[in-house]
């Protein structure tokens, strides 16, 4: 009885995280941490039928044929649901690689696939796509293994479901029109989360202010259509800059600020002066002329600056890039604590 209330408090958290996702993506991992759990198996799959995007969260040593098995028998599957039969060809395969097995357990390089629960995404007789529970093992799943993943798959269809009915209300609501990247709504609700996550867990969280320098002056010279394009670029920087769990947001005007969940201090450094060296060094087309600017970056990190609250790391980041505007621009200031 003990382990059937485990059990059922494990599903209950998964649930609940894939109710809280913004993103596929992000609600195939979240399944996927609290997914090993409750089963074991060798790769976990979400394919989304909308995009044709199959998303696989997977054991590290997982071999290249074994995802192309697993790949191949959901979009079998899928077909067989009466759905139009697709190629891998015609499918984006996104893999996350975690581990999931102690090393000892590694998977054979010649592993195939013996095992899997494939359950369609189904609601209000709309098929959104397949999930699948895959394993290298011969009878890994029982009926109890199928009453649960029955459970959380109809949870991610009617997320997706949901994710469908708002993407449009969602890219108005959270993105910056002119960027592309997230606004500063979302940037409070998103901080608000991984504030909660670092406080209360334990783990580090790391934030980057960043402030065009002298943009007035681009605006004024070039025009207010010039700096646009001048906010644009700057934006497409940040997001090839980052790792896939970074936030980066349009804070406001020329100012933009990242959140770097499980970032300490020195790594926070790392990828600030990394962004700092690849504006200054990327020429830039405004009007008739080669621009090259710069930025300046101000950073805050929990716990080594003791924020008690989301507002008080923001402060420290501000701070912190109000000290590197002061001191010349064009550079990366770490939070004092003066």
């Amino acid at each position: 009885m003990r382990f059937i209330f485990k059990n059922l408090n494990i599903l209950r958290s998964a649930l609940n995280a894939i109710n809280m996702s913004f993103e596929i993506k992000e609600m195939v991992e979240s399944a996927g941490t609290h997914l090993p759990n409750l089963f074991e198996f060798s790769a976990f799959g979400l394919l989304w039928k909308e995009t044709s995007t199959l998303y696989l969260y997977q054991e590290e040593s997982c071999p290249p044929s074994f995802t192309q098995e697993v790949s191949q028998n959901m979009l079998r599957v899928l077909s067989l649901l009466g759905e139009e039969p697709k190629d891998l060809s015609q499918v984006a395969l996104q893999v996350e690689k975690r581990r999931l097995r102690p090393d000892h357990m590694k998977m054979d390089p010649k592993a195939t696939l013996k095992s899997y629960l494939t359950l369609p995404l189904t609601i209000e007789e709309e098929i959104f796509g397949c999930v699948s529970l895959n394993s290298d093992q011969s009878n890994a799943f029982d009926a109890e293994d199928l009453q649960f993943f029955s459970v959380i798959g109809y949870q991610m269809a009617a997320t997706l479901k949901h994710f469908q009915r708002i993407s449009s209300i969602k890219t108005i609501a959270i993105y910056d029109s002119l960027t592309n990247l997230y606004n500063r709504r979302y940037f409070e609700e998103r901080l608000t989360g991984e504030t909660q996550r670092a406080f209360y867990g334990g783990s580090p969280l790391s934030l980057i202010m960043i402030d065009i320098d002298h943009f007035k002056k681009i605006n004024d010279t070039f025009g207010h259509t010039e700096g646009d394009k001048v906010l644009q670029e700057v934006a497409h920087l940040l997001k090839n800059s980052v790792r896939k769990k970074d936030t980066v947001a349009r804070y406001g005007g020329e100012e933009f600020v990242l959140i770097l969940p499980e970032a300490g201090l020195e790594e926070a450094h790392m990828i600030a002066e990394r962004i700092r060296r690849l504006v200054e060094q990327t020429p830039l087309n405004i009007g008739r002329v080669q621009l090259n600017i710069t930025v300046s970056l101000g950073i805050s990190n929990f716990p080594i600056h003791r924020a008690k609250s989301k507002e008080e790391l923001v402060r420290m980041a501000d701070q912190a890039l109000y000290e590197a505007k002061r001191a010349g621009r064009n550079r990366v200031c770490i939070f004092s604590g003066i």
